[in-house]
């Protein structure tokens, strides 16, 4: 009877990046294994315009599978909640704000079985927003614009020697793995 009593919780955080880039990010459900705390698999199952069908597995005990049914609204909102016919109601409610140029505010509602955070440790992280949000912070970093303007950070070329990658002014020389 516990697993039937939900929990809400809610945080917010501040993102040095576009909305876009957040909601990128955010409407990527195949990803979420890159990023997300405590996902194991991730994968898109069906996408249309503002809809997905996308399915997360937890790496926690007991493991648990969930296939969601996402909406999205463009740089503005990513919802994503379980399909009915799973035993745990599992919804969250990511809110994206443009706060000023290059920077947002992404506020995300995580609701689930009270048990997820009581009774299974495991899964105490997912239902701690803050703990994803900044998970979400690290991720949208490395999409962030850092160099200067004009500052080539890598660059790949094919001549004489071969293909080469030149990474931050030293030189490398790329082979195939076999």
């Amino acid at each position: 009877m516990i697993g039937r009593i939900p929990l809400s919780r809610k945080a917010t955080i501040s993102l040095q990046c576009e909305a876009a880039v957040a909601y990128d990010v955010l409407s990527d459900y195949g990803t979420y294994v890159d990023w997300m705390p405590l996902v194991q698999t991730s994968s898109v199952l069906a996408r249309e315009t503002n809809f997905a069908i996308a399915e997360i597995e937890f790496n926690a005990k007991p493991a648990h599978k969930f296939t969601l049914e996402c909406i999205h609204a463009p740089t503005q909102m990513v919802l994503a909640r379980s399909l009915s016919g799973h035993a745990f109601h599992l919804k969250m409610e990511w809110r994206i704000k443009t706060t000023a140029p290059g920077e947002c505010q992404v506020t995300l509602t995580v609701e689930g079985p009270l048990f997820f955070s009581v009774l299974l440790g495991g899964y105490a992280k997912f239902m701690s927003p803050m703990a994803t949000l900044r998970a979400l912070k690290s991720q949208v970093a490395t999409f962030a614009s850092t160099l200067p303007s004009g500052e080539v950070l890598l660059e790949i070329t094919d001549g004489e020697e071969g293909l080469m990658c030149t990474y931050k002014g030293k030189k490398y020389k790329m082979e195939p793995v076999i």
